[in-house]
């Protein structure tokens, strides 16, 4: 409603104010239609909060090298993303359409609770008030009912063994895409054995033999480094035959990998995660978030931003030299 009003005033002043207004006046029309238009619609967006504050359980946490995930059911709404600690479900609810499928958002992201998945994803903490949890199976309380910054208590619960957040996995099968998220969530399902493709991923695996599961990889990966945007990989030792590097980071088609420097593809693998497919012999994956798009974008941004100035400053020339 209010924005029909809006675009009516503005129609108005375009059309009708042209001769009875002054180039002064229909610019301050436009400008409080419009600003008084954007103000009723974002104000049920708008959320004054006090600041976000450290904490003992930021603290705790904080101070653990990266890379993990959080499992946070206590903090409210991005709160955690000041203090740069990573969650299982995103700073604003933003999540990519695969990760979305993978938990279920549909159904208010009933998989999370399907505590093998959380090896998956690299859960490391779990954050829940102490009404919702008293022991989680392979975690240990290490934080025992501490208030966080806005008064509420949480009990912290640590892996007792840190999932992998990048696994060697040995096999790798193509399956239909709708099947995928109920094989990841059966009972009997190893992610450390075997990785699963949709069928348009570029990778042709090995068959399996007998249709039994291999044995886990005597290869390990090992984050030797990591930031945002940028990872290396150390594979030891170096696989016997072909494998596949599962990553617990959301693949996107703008992160590139390199195998031993050479150029190789990132696969979606486990229908959400980052994989990339080793060679016999393979020993250092380098992987990197490049946006093609993105640095196209901000050149033209900055070129136009420049064409804008030059305009300005040919504008002004004139008008100094017919006032000296």
């Amino acid at each position: 409603m209010s924005s029909g009003v809006a675009l009516a005033a503005v129609a108005a002043v375009l059309v009708y104010g042209r001769d009875s207004l002054t180039p002064r006046l229909q610019a301050l029309v436009l400008i409080l239609s419009v600003g008084a238009d954007l103000w009723l619609n974002a104000r049920p967006f708008w959320r004054y909060v006090k600041p976000y504050g450290r904490d003992q359980v930021i603290d705790r946490i904080a101070a653990t090298p990266p890379p993990f995930r959080v499992l946070n059911a206590v903090y409210p709404g991005s709160s955690l993303m000041a203090f740069d600690v990573p969650t299982v479900l995103g700073y604003h609810g933003n999540e990519l359409r695969y990760y979305d499928e993978l938990l279920d958002r549909n159904d208010d992201f009933k998989n999370i609770g399907f505590l093998p998945l959380w090896d998956l994803l690299a859960v490391r903490y779990v954050i829940v008030a102490p009404s919702q949890a008293d022991s989680i199976p392979g975690f240990r309380r290490v934080l025992d009912t501490v208030p966080i910054f806005d008064g509420a208590r949480v009990n912290v619960f640590e892996r007792t063994t840190p999932a992998p957040y990048a696994r060697v996995v040995p096999a790798a099968i193509k399956v239909d895409s709708v099947a995928i998220v109920p094989t990841l969530l059966h009972p009997r399902m190893d992610y450390s054995r075997l990785v699963l493709f949709t069928p348009d991923q570029p990778v042709s695996p090995e068959p399996l033999k007998q249709m039994e599961l291999p044995p886990p990889s005597p290869s390990h990966a090992v984050v030797s480094a990591w930031q945002p945007g940028r990872m290396t990989v150390a594979v030891d030792p170096a696989p016997a035959h072909e494998s596949y590097l599962l990553i617990a980071e959301n693949w996107y088609p703008d992160w590139q990998a390199t195998v031993d420097g050479r150029s190789a593809r990132v696969l979606r693998g486990d229908h959400s995660l980052i994989t990339v497919a080793l060679p016999t012999g393979a020993r250092a994956v380098e992987l990197t978030f490049r946006s093609e798009l993105y640095e196209r974008g901000k050149l033209v941004t900055l070129a136009s931003l420049a064409l804008l100035l030059i305009a300005f400053l040919a504008a002004a020339v004139p008008r100094r030299s017919r006032h000296g």
